[in-house]
């Protein structure tokens, strides 16, 4: 008998727009809807204290991001996602004309669980679990990108998980969008070797530097 709903699961969609300027810093805002399951946790959590729930969720994991202007909405109307919006500034890596970030910010995504060689117990998380990062980001006028990393579309063998990314540039605009699915919520212990094979690549992917250079 199956643990968990087909028709509901974990989903987290997490827009950023963000400005760089010359001095390595980034300065934008966020907005992140949480629906079904994660929505529920993160009312749970949310009715503990503000202060908790954005270093539970935001800062822990993003240490040298600043978080203000912190807001929610529809908490009361449960057809609706968990709204969280707010501010964040972080500084940005720089050698020479070379800067470089990356845009893998408040997803839930940042740490690798899974990088044991072996697991003694099934992986089961619970429900079905679906990802989308959006980000738009601005350079100086000065600047341009340096090769951007591919857009790729990776596959677990046996179809169940699948990670998109495409990337665009205008100018001196970047947009960027993952997409990450889980079809099953539960993999076996003969199972982990190629589950954990795939968060390998996952991590390495989602952590990729975007590159970008002063005009000679």
């Amino acid at each position: 008998k199956p643990l968990w709903k087909e028709t509901q699961g974990f989903k987290n969609i997490v827009i950023l727009t963000a400005e760089i300027d010359e001095q390595e810093m980034m300065k934008g805002i966020a907005s992140v809807n949480s629906f079904d399951y994660t929505r529920v946790n993160r009312l749970s959590d949310l009715k503990k204290g503000v202060d908790q729930f954005v270093e539970k969720y935001y800062t822990t994991n993003n240490p040298s991001v600043k978080i203000d202007s912190f807001s929610t909405a529809n908490e009361g109307i449960d057809s609706l996602p968990l709204e969280q919006n707010f501010r964040f500034s972080e500084p940005i890596s720089g050698s020479g004309d070379y800067k470089y970030f990356s845009m893998n910010k408040f997803s839930g995504l940042e740490i690798n669980p899974f990088v044991a060689d072996t697991r003694f117990s099934d992986v089961f998380f619970g429900a079905f679990r679906k990802y989308t990062i959006i980000g738009n980001f601005t350079i100086p006028d000065d600047y341009s990108f340096d090769e951007l990393p591919k857009n790729l579309r990776m596959i677990l063998p046996d179809t169940s998980i699948s990670f998109t990314r495409t990337s665009a540039v205008s100018e001196n605009q970047l947009s960027v969008r993952i997409n990450l699915e889980f079809k099953k919520p539960f993999y076996r212990v003969d199972e982990y070797p190629d589950f954990k094979e795939f968060y390998k690549k996952l991590f390495d992917i989602l952590n990729e530097q975007f590159v970008f250079r002063k005009n000679i």
